[in-house]
């Protein structure tokens, strides 16, 4: 029997992250509209309909996790990564760690890329630090977060900052509506959506050169029904229209992306 190798294994793992992730942020009760206790704690597990990459016209069915783990209001551990933060009133300002699963030149299940991209090279998976914060002004969320990625091949930085409407529909149902905008560094787009002169050879498109500016606007949707006491289902959808440098790439072969998702979680 063919087994995983440890290097899918991972890539398994944060490539589902990395699809929560693109979601925005998860619409189930936050800990501060639950009654607080020192953990809160969810797990589920489900499916997404995405892009095969950022700029791809062709989809995949990929595996989700759920992972939604609050200690004390303070650190969470969830599909965005590792962080933690405080409060101020209506303002909460964090960092932490993520993570970005960088981009392969074959098609997969468990992976970004697509066999269109051959001779453009991997780009390699990356740590990255980050920033955010939010403000809650009225029924409205203001939110703000940057990232630095860390790996050599995939160091950029990428700013996105929006707003987002939750809103309580019944005592069980809950819907959070958002928009936002992602800007991004020129070595960021020049890795993801640039093709240097050794590239365009390997590959037989032609030479670009991406630059910094706004990379996509992005609309997003989800709904979060519960289930009783513990269960509940969990509806995410994000829009993505790609903008600048970025939709002129010779790559892209889609300006606008789709991310749907699906999941059943356990609220503990």
């Amino acid at each position: 029997m063919r087994t995983m190798s440890p290097r899918t294994r991972s890539s398994v793992l944060f490539l589902c992250a990395s699809i929560a992730t693109e979601l925005a942020l998860p619409v189930t009760l936050s800990a501060q509209d639950r009654q607080r206790a020192t953990w809160d704690v969810t797990l589920g597990a489900g499916a997404a309909v995405r892009p095969t990459y950022e700029g791809s016209d062709r989809y995949i069915v990929s595996p989700v996790p759920f992972v939604n783990v609050i200690w004390n209001d303070t650190v969470a551990l969830n599909v965005e990564g590792l962080s933690a933060y405080w409060r101020y009133g209506n303002l909460r300002v964090g960092g932490g760690l993520t993570y970005d699963t960088g981009r392969s030149q074959s098609t997969g299940t468990f992976q970004q890329g697509d066999y269109r991209l051959a001779g453009m090279g991997d780009i390699p998976a990356a740590l990255a630090l980050k920033a955010f914060a939010d403000y809650r002004l009225g029924p409205v969320v203001l939110n703000a977060a940057v990232k630095k990625l860390t790996a050599n091949g995939n160091d950029g930085v990428v700013l996105n900052f929006g707003m987002a409407l939750p809103y309580k529909l019944t005592e069980s149902t809950m819907v959070r509506a958002s928009v936002s905008a992602d800007w991004a560094n020129q070595s960021y787009m020049q890795t993801h959506f640039g093709v240097t002169a050794v590239q365009a050879a390997n590959s037989g498109y032609a030479q670009y050169n991406a630059g910094a500016g706004i990379q996509s606007v992005n609309f997003g949707l989800g709904l979060t029904q519960k289930l009783g006491e513990h269960w509940e289902l969990i509806a995410q959808g994000r829009v993505m229209r790609l903008t600048g440098d970025t939709q002129n790439s010779p790559i892209v072969f889609s300006t606008t992306q789709a991310v749907v998702m699906g999941a059943l979680a356990y609220h503990f």
